[in-house]
């Protein structure tokens, strides 16, 4: 193997490189190796975009982590914590992926999207009107972060007195996709998941007796063709919202307001039509998306890219490098609002793309024209940024402004 080309640790965020500077790496492995068997970790890496929408759209590989070989970075990660949880329909291929889909559409529709958003903006607006008065602040952590957990709580039907002990629970849970998982790491996951679980039992219990106008309630009462959601698919699925919808929020709200800050020429177009701000979020999901890759697994030997690949193996899709990719957009590095073509990989692909990507876009447009309005002449106050340390997920760790 040339040592040009970047495999192992140099394709991780443990690698500051990749960490901060992801493009680097991608352009290289996409010239030297574009579909890169990665001995070193276990996975096979995928860095084009023809190869990873085709992956994607293919209904015969596997997202099930139980089928990838014993000696794939899958298994190897895997700890008997992972294996004894409740499973998502994130992690289920059909049928059981396509029922739980199936049924939980129904519950979160557009109407269901339409319906949440004067909740956001004065969600937003109090977030704002508590930061107005400062010199500067941390957006993640003062707006970012906070608006998407509580516009979800409002869906789920958090009481507002519990929305304190949501929060803290939210947070603790996101430390799941931390790479590094010490013992101390997991019992704090088992503790606030545990905590969560039981208050989402209790809910769903309250909510068969008194049936509410929220999305617990929703998902009780969903039913087609005699089938229904049992009492533990309803919290797996309240914890999937919960984790997969506000982290990847919070960091689409932060890499767009960065992108945004870097390029005064394209905040000044949003700024005088704020309608564009539809294509400053899909121009950021296509550049600097918050979820970095995704896992396909194939039942059977196969070829990916002229390539073979075999049985069991982890494929690793990177999704931001397959919508970074030359042969798909000229000058792919330049963030252009005004690009005509903005196809992109962020919500991933065939029957996995992501659910809640309606409730993101609409979160992120609401949010980040209030926060333009309110804060006209915002700006980065020069503070280091730097990248969350996650294995799947990209995003700022602090975005510190100055509101003028």
């Amino acid at each position: 193997m040339s040592e040009d080309i970047p495999t192992g640790l140099q394709m991780t965020v443990f690698d500051e490189v990749f960490r901060n500077r992801p493009a680097e790496r991608f352009a290289a492995l996409r010239a030297a190796d574009p579909v890169h068997n990665d001995t070193m970790l276990g996975r096979v890496l995928l860095t084009r975009a023809a190869d990873v929408a085709a992956v994607l759209k293919d209904r015969s590989l596997s997202v099930d982590q139980s089928n990838a070989a014993p000696d794939t970075i899958v298994q190897r990660l895997t700890t008997q914590q992972d294996r004894d949880a409740p499973r998502s329909m994130l992690v289920l291929d059909d049928p059981d992926h396509a029922r739980l889909r199936r049924l939980v559409t129904h519950a979160f529709n557009a109407r269901a999207i339409d319906a949440i958003k004067p909740r956001v903006a004065e969600v937003a607006d109090e977030l704002l009107d508590a930061v107005a008065g400062h010199s500067a602040f941390d957006l993640i952590e003062s707006y970012a972060s906070p608006l998407p957990i509580i516009v979800i709580a409002t869906m789920l039907g958090v009481d507002a007195a519990d929305v304190g002990d949501f929060r803290r629970w939210s947070k603790g849970l996101a430390n799941v996709f931390s790479p590094i998982r010490t013992p101390e790491l997991l019992a704090g996951l088992q503790a606030n998941a545990d905590e969560l679980s039981a208050y989402f039992e209790r809910a769903i219990a309250q909510r068969r007796a008194a049936p509410r106008g929220d999305l617990i309630s929703a998902m009780i009462a969903v039913e087609e063709g005699g089938d229904s959601l049992s009492t533990q698919e309803i919290v797996t699925m309240c914890n999937l919202l919960l984790l997969a919808g506000n982290l990847t929020t919070t960091d689409l709200i932060g890499n767009a307001t960065l992108a945004l800050l870097r390029h005064p020429d394209q905040l000044a177009v949003v700024k005088a039509n704020p309608a564009r701000m539809a294509d400053a979020i899909e121009e950021t999901l296509r550049l600097d998306p918050p979820v970095m890759q995704s896992l396909r697994i194939p039942l059977a030997p196969r070829e990916i890219g002229g390539c073979p690949v075999r049985a069991g193996e982890a494929l690793t899709t990177f999704l931001m490098a397959a919508s970074q990719d030359p042969a798909l957009h000229p000058d792919p590095l330049r963030y252009d609002i005004n690009r005509a073509d903005k196809t992109h990989f962020a919500f991933g692909g065939g029957v996995h793309f992501c659910l809640g990507a309606p409730l993101a876009r609409a979160e992120a447009e609401i949010a980040l024209n209030k926060l333009f309005a309110r804060f006209p002449d915002l700006a980065l106050t020069g503070a280091p940024i730097e990248r969350n340390l996650s294995a799947a997920f990209n995003g700022v760790q602090a975005l510190w402004v100055r509101p003028a």
